[in-house]
């Protein structure tokens, strides 16, 4: 499992080497091949009738996708139920234990790993894989969830912004940043096991989250309300922010932008086929659909950032810092292994330490 994930980050670091060159001709092989095989699949996904979906995306994001799925391929009732990440994996397992066939497609990010870990995902490699930035053989990986530092620019000036993460805990952030509970196993649990593990360096760490510690900022149970109050001018700073949100923003005119000294944080978006769905054919052919050019390109119309080859959208890392960026991705070993020891282990005792 361990080596698994090793594989996994080490490609994840390779995305800072571009898709340049690659886009006509990648997309064009990848559409051959899912055309092929949705010639398969659709008339049994008919049959079959209908599609649940389990996400942990905002409901404007799952929307968009399944509204571009249904387009292509009508008469497969698509439902969905979005909830917070934690909730979705207490929920699946509790009805992959009870034996339900309850739902087809989970989207998750890095806690599909519990999923797989329970024997509660089916294997899954898309035919598309050989066009794929980052494949991994048992569960799609759809696109990239990247972490950002946001700020409002009516609050904040340029001379203001931090130089890099280190120096994100800086006092004079104290009382104007949002930040994310680091307690509660979402985007900023999953940024410091990634900075512990890209930095390798238990002292850098230490210091990080002691500093933010220090800003005795009010902590946030959701993200995505907190980058609202962000754009909203109730806080300067936001740790972290989701790229795709930003850039959703800055589309809109919102007086937000990001801080591009500070590299970005990544991690798999999953698409996880269930291992009792009750709708394998339309679970699998939704699958390859959202790997496909088509369905890549209702992905990252919400701003969030690709897997397939050869896309020059603003979302990708290319784009939205350089060609040369190096993102951190690094996961911390033990962080896969037991989430909520790791954090009882390392971040606990920092956090409310007193």
């Amino acid at each position: 499992m361990l080596k698994k994930i090793l594989v996994l980050a080490v490609a994840l670091v390779c995305l800072c080497a571009g898709f340049a060159g690659t886009a006509f001709a990648q997309a064009k092989t990848s559409a051959e091949r899912f055309e092929a095989l949705s010639k398969d699949l659709y008339p049994k996904a008919q049959k079959e009738g209908q599609l649940i979906i389990y996400s942990q995306a905002d409901v404007e994001d799952i929307v968009r996708l399944t509204d571009g799925f249904s387009k292509q391929f009508p008469g497969i009732k698509v439902d969905y139920w979005q909830s917070e990440s934690a909730q979705i994996v207490t929920r699946v397992l509790t009805e992959f234990r009870a034996g339900k066939a309850s739902v087809d497609v989970l989207q998750h990010d890095i806690d599909a790993q519990i999923l797989r870990n329970a024997g509660a995902t089916a294997p899954f490699e898309s035919v598309q894989k050989k066009d794929l930035v980052v494949n991994d053989p048992s569960l799609a990986i759809i696109g990239m969830e990247v972490q950002a530092v946001a700020y409002n620019t009516k609050k904040l000036k340029e001379a203001d912004l931090p130089k890099g993460w280190e120096d994100l805990p800086n006092p004079r952030y104290k009382g104007i940043m949002a930040l994310d509970d680091p307690m509660r196993g979402g985007p900023l649990s999953i940024q410091l096991a990634i900075l512990k593990g890209s930095w390798k360096s238990e002292a850098k760490w230490t210091k990080f989250l002691q500093g933010l510690k220090s800003l005795n900022v009010p902590v946030h149970r959701s993200t995505g309300a907190m980058f609202r109050l962000l754009v909203a001018g109730e806080f300067s700073i936001a740790e972290p922010a989701l790229l795709h949100d930003v850039l959703r923003e800055m589309e809109k005119g919102s007086p937000v932008n990001y801080v591009r000294a500070v590299p970005p944080v990544v991690f798999p978006d999953y698409l996880v086929l269930y291992a009792k769905a009750p709708h394998p054919n339309a679970a699998k052919l939704f699958i390859e659909w959202v790997l496909s050019p088509a369905g890549q390109a209702a992905y990252t119309s919400t701003g969030r950032t690709p897997n397939l080859k050869g896309l020059e959208v603003a979302s990708s890392l290319e784009k939205a810092w350089s060609p040369k960026i190096k993102p951190l991705s690094t996961l911390d070993p033990e962080f896969v292994k037991d989430q909520g020891k790791w954090l009882e282990t390392y971040v606990k005792p920092i956090w409310e330490a007193k």
